[in-house]
């Protein structure tokens, strides 16, 4: 995705209409950040305190990542890791890469010379429940896309927040710990606008969300929270078939919460999103057939 489509995207989910009351009614999926990463409503009846459960009650004041939950019109298959692709070979990454292209439907090659062998990937391609990696079923999202605040069911996983004139004393970041390349200039995150756009370009560097204006009051959510829009960008030779791999954890500078765990997220090179949607599609028509053969 180029950045001016992205700041496009941005405008909408600030702007827009929010419906859902538990998650942001955004086009693009986030990573959500929150805090009691152990413990887990009931997705049969999600607002029964009655029936949720707390595995480890020591870590209610640890941070965690989640992707899209049970609930979601997209829930991610493995929730609350990125998971693996429902329509692939087992332990095929859920997160596809397909190549950033220019308007004119050019490569961004790496250091804009051909001769390094890389071209530049991005994490774009639709996917909901109902549709699969289907772009033009009515429930599709957009994925992937930086960071929000988890604002889930009653309330167990969200950051404190007390009233729109009291900012919350947490100042949360992320930090890149790892990547699976053995160049790690070959990764980076990229935002839709600022004097810094590439973030996240080494591993060992942070960001800190209350240091770009992303530490906000959520008027959908009546709550402070955090909605940051970036792109996940690597540089890979041409090739279909390439599994990477980022790993990150989350802080607190305000002390408020204590670091999260490691958070791997993988993915995996495909052809241009067209090309996928005819494949996924191939795939659940041989599946079909071959149940209709047993």
């Amino acid at each position: 995705m180029n950045r001016t489509a992205l700041i496009a995207i941005f405008a909408v989910c600030f702007f827009g209409l929010v419906t859902s009351p538990l998650w942001a009614d955004c086009p693009l999926a986030h990573t959500h950040i929150g805090k009691n990463p152990t413990w887990r409503p009931d997705w049969s009846a999600p607002g029964d305190p009655g029936l949720a459960t707390d595995s480890d009650l020591t870590d209610d004041n640890q941070l965690w990542f989640f992707s899209l939950p049970p609930v979601h019109a997209a829930a991610t298959p493995g929730w609350p890791a990125w998971g693996d692709d429902p329509y692939a070979a087992p332990g095929t990454p859920f997160l596809k890469l397909v190549p950033d292209l220019g308007p004119m439907g050019e490569v961004y090659w790496k250091n804009n010379d051909p001769g390094t062998g890389k071209i530049r990937w991005t994490c774009e391609f639709h996917y909901s429940m109902a549709g699969g990696y289907d772009e033009n079923h009515p429930d599709t999202v957009e994925h992937l896309d930086g960071w929000h605040s988890a604002h889930g069911p009653q309330g167990a996983w969200n950051l404190e927040s007390v009233d729109e004139s009291t900012e919350p004393a947490w100042d949360i970041g992320v930090k890149r710990e790892s990547t699976s390349l053995a160049d790690q200039t070959d990764f980076l995150m990229i935002r839709p606008t600022g004097i810094t756009p590439e973030v996240l370009v080494a591993d060992g560097d942070s960001y800190k969300f209350s240091d770009y204006g992303e530490k906000v009051w959520l008027e959908d959510k009546q709550a402070w929270g955090i909605h940051s829009h970036m792109g996940f960008y690597f540089y890979l030779p041409d090739t279909v078939g390439q599994e990477v791999s980022v790993t990150f954890s989350a802080f607190d500078d305000g002390l408020v919460y204590t670091p999260s765990d490691a958070f791997e997220m993988r993915f995996v090179t495909v052809p241009e999103p067209m090309t996928l949607g005819l494949l996924v599609l191939g795939a659940a028509t041989a599946v079909r057939r071959r149940r209709s053969d047993s």
